[in-house]
C-alpha cells in the first residue's frame, strides 16, 4: 500500500429514504494519478468525492487515506489536509485574491509574509502577474481567471490529495479547453493526486489517466482513457463513451460517421479571386465547387489557384477544379484510406444519392481510426512509399 494515495473499500451510502446512493465501491488510487469520476446524473459520483472529506458520512465501508482509515482523523483535520475545488468556485468576495487563494494557510496560522510568498509562487505557476492581481477582488476577475484562483487556493496549503467537482463546467468551451490544458500541466509539475468528476467524456478522455465510469451508485468499469476506447466492458459503456469516439476497424465504420458536414463549398462561376478570398476567409486550402443545385463539379485547390493567379489566367472555378470521385456516405472508411494512399490525397469529398456535395473525408477527421485502419490498409495495399506514409501520418 505504500504507493497508494486512497484506497476505497466497499463504500455504501444509503439516505435514511431508502435511496443507495454508492454501493460497494472498491477502488485503489496510486500517488501523483488523475482519476476522473463519469457517468449519467444521479450515478454517485458527486456522493464518492463528498464522502472522501466526510461531507457525507458512508452508510458502510471506509477509506484508506496514505494508510489510515479516515474515520480515525477528525473531519476539520481532514478536509484541511485536503484540496477542494467546485463549479461554483466559492471565492469570498469581501477577501483579495491573496487572502482567497491562502485562507487555509492562514487557519492553520502560517506567517503573513509566508502566505504572500506562497500566493506569489502560485500564481507565477499560472501565469497570471502578481502584482496586478494578489490585491485584487474576485469581482475584478473574469470567470475564468476566478476558476484559476480557486484551483490556487486548492494549492494553496499544499495537499496530497485534490477534490474536483466539475470545476470547469460553467466555462465557456474555449475557456474550458483552455484551463484543461493548464490544470495537466500543473498536475505535472506539482505531482498530486486528483479526482475529478465530470459529465463531459470528452473531458474525461482528455484529462485522465484512469477513467472510473459509474450507473446507479456502482462502478461499471475503470481503466485508462486508451482502454475504454478499445475494450469498452457493455453496451453501456459502449454507448455512454459515444461510437463516434471508439477505435473500431476502419471496414466497420462508415464514412458518413466521420466525415466532416457542411464542407465550404464555391459557385462553379467564381472567379480565380474570388475562389482565393473564399479560401483565406474560411481558412481551408481546398473548396469543393458544385453547381446551382448543390452538385459536386470538381475540388479546387490553393496550389491551382495560386498558379492561375501567377500566370493570369481567366477561367472560372468550375473550369480549373479537379474532377475527383467522390465517396458516398454509406462506403466504408477504409475505402477513404485506400484512396488517400493510393493517390496521396490529404481529403476526399462525400456526395448523396443525388450528387451533391454533403461532407469531407480529412485526415483529422480519420485520426481515431489511423492506428486500426493502417493496419488493414496495409494488408490491402502494396507497400506505400515514405512519401504516402508521411503524408497521411
Amino acid at each position: 500500500m505504500e504507493d497508494l494515495a486512497l484506497r476505497f473499500d466497499n463504500i455504501g451510502k444509503v439516505y435514511p429514504d431508502g435511496t443507495r446512493a454508492v454501493s460497494g465501491f472498491t477502488l485503489d488510487i496510486r500517488r501523483g494519478e488523475f482519476i476522473v469520476l463519469i457517468g449519467p446524473s444521479g450515478c454517485g459520483k458527486t456522493t464518492t468525492l463528498r464522502v472522501i472529506n466526510r461531507l457525507i458520512e458512508p452508510s458502510s465501508g471506509t477509506i484508506f487515506i496514505d494508510g489510515r482509515d479516515f474515520r480515525q482523523i477528525r473531519p476539520v483535520e481532514l478536509r484541511r489536509r485536503l484540496g477542494y475545488v467546485i463549479q461554483r468556485i466559492g471565492l469570498m468576495p469581501h477577501l483579495t485574491i491573496q487572502d482567497n487563494i491562502t485562507f487555509v494557510p492562514r487557519l492553520n496560522r502560517v506567517p503573513a509574509a509566508a502566505r504572500r510568498t506562497r500566493a506569489t509562487e502560485l500564481l507565477e505557476m499560472v501565469g497570471l502577474d502578481p502584482a496586478q492581481y494578489l490585491d485584487r477582488y474576485p469581482a475584478e476577475l473574469s470567470g475564468g481567471q476566478q476558476q484559476r484562483i480557486g484551483v490556487l487556493r486548492a494549492l494553496a496549503h499544499d495537499p496530497d490529495i485534490i477534490l474536483m467537482d466539475e470545476p470547469f463546467g460553467a466555462l465557456d468551451p474555449l475557456m474550458r479547453d483552455q484551463l484543461q490544458d493548464e490544470l495537466k500541466k500543473l498536475q505535472r509539475t506539482v505531482a498530486k493526486t486528483i479526482i475529478f468528476v465530470t459529465h463531459d467524456m470528452d473531458e474525461a478522455l482528455t484529462m485522465a489517466d484512469r477513467i472510473v465510469l459509474m450507473k446507479e451508485g456502482e462502478i461499471v468499469q475503470v481503466g485508462t482513457p486508451e482502454e475504454m476506447l478499445r475494450h469498452p466492458k457493455d453496451a453501456f459503456v459502449s454507448q455512454f463513451i459515444g461510437r463516434h469516439r471508439m477505435l473500431r476497424q476502419a471496414s466497420e465504420v462508415a464514412v458518413g460517421e466521420v466525415m466532416l458536414k457542411n464542407p465550404v463549398t464555391g459557385s462553379h462561376s467564381m472567379g480565380i479571386a474570388q475562389s482565393l478570398e473564399l479560401m483565406r476567409r474560411r481558412r481551408v486550402d481546398s473548396i469543393l465547387v458544385t453547381d446551382s443545385e448543390g452538385r459536386l463539379l470538381g475540388v479546387l485547390g490553393l496550389a491551382q489557384v495560386q498558379s492561375a493567379i501567377t500566370e493570369d489566367r481567366r477561367c472560372t472555378a468550375e473550369e480549373l477544379a479537379a474532377k475527383e470521385p467522390a465517396l458516398s456516405p454509406q462506403d466504408p472508411v477504409l475505402e477513404a484510406m485506400h484512396r488517400m494512399l493510393a493517390e496521396q490525397r490529404s481529403s476526399v469529398p462525400v456526395v448523396d444519392d443525388q450528387g451533391r456535395a454533403i461532407g469531407l473525408v480529412t485526415q483529422g477527421t480519420l485520426a481515431g481510426l489511423l492506428g486500426d485502419a493502417l493496419k488493414v490498409a496495409h494488408e490491402a495495399e502494396p507497400e506505400p512509399t515514405p512519401r504516402s506514409l508521411h503524408k497521411l501520418a
